[in-house]
C-alpha cells in the first residue's frame, strides 16, 4: 500500500470513529488532517497534534477537548485546574503554530 492510501485510509478510520462523537456532541466543523507526517484533528477553530496516534488516542484526545469545552466551562476545577488543563491540552496546538 502506498503512503497516499496508508494515509486515505487512516484519514477514513479516524473520521468514521469520530464522527458519532461530534454529532452526538453538535460539532459540526472537524476533520483529520494529515499532511506527510503531521496529523492533526481540527475540531472547529482547535487543531490538536495526533502524528503517529492510533485511533483510539485520537478519540482520546477528542474526548479531552469535549471535556475541557463543555463540561469544564462553567465548573470549579479545584485548586489543580491549570495543571490538568495544561496536561489536556498538551497537544492543541497554538495558532503561532499553526504553520505547520
Amino acid at each position: 500500500m502506498s503512503d497516499i492510501e496508508c494515509q486515505e485510509s487512516k484519514k477514513s478510520e479516524v473520521m468514521q470513529a469520530i464522527t458519532p462523537i461530534c454529532n452526538a456532541f453538535g460539532i459540526k466543523d472537524f476533520d483529520y488532517i494529515i499532511n506527510g507526517k503531521h496529523e492533526r484533528l481540527r475540531l472547529n477553530n482547535t487543531q490538536i497534534g495526533c502524528s503517529c496516534n492510533s485511533v483510539s488516542a485520537v478519540i482520546d484526545e477528542l474526548i479531552g477537548y469535549i471535556f475541557v469545552t463543555r463540561w469544564c466551562h462553567n465548573r470549579y476545577l479545584g485548586a489543580f485546574k491549570t495543571q490538568t488543563l495544561n496536561r489536556i491540552k498538551e497537544y492543541w496546538i497554538k495558532e503561532s503554530d499553526n504553520h505547520a
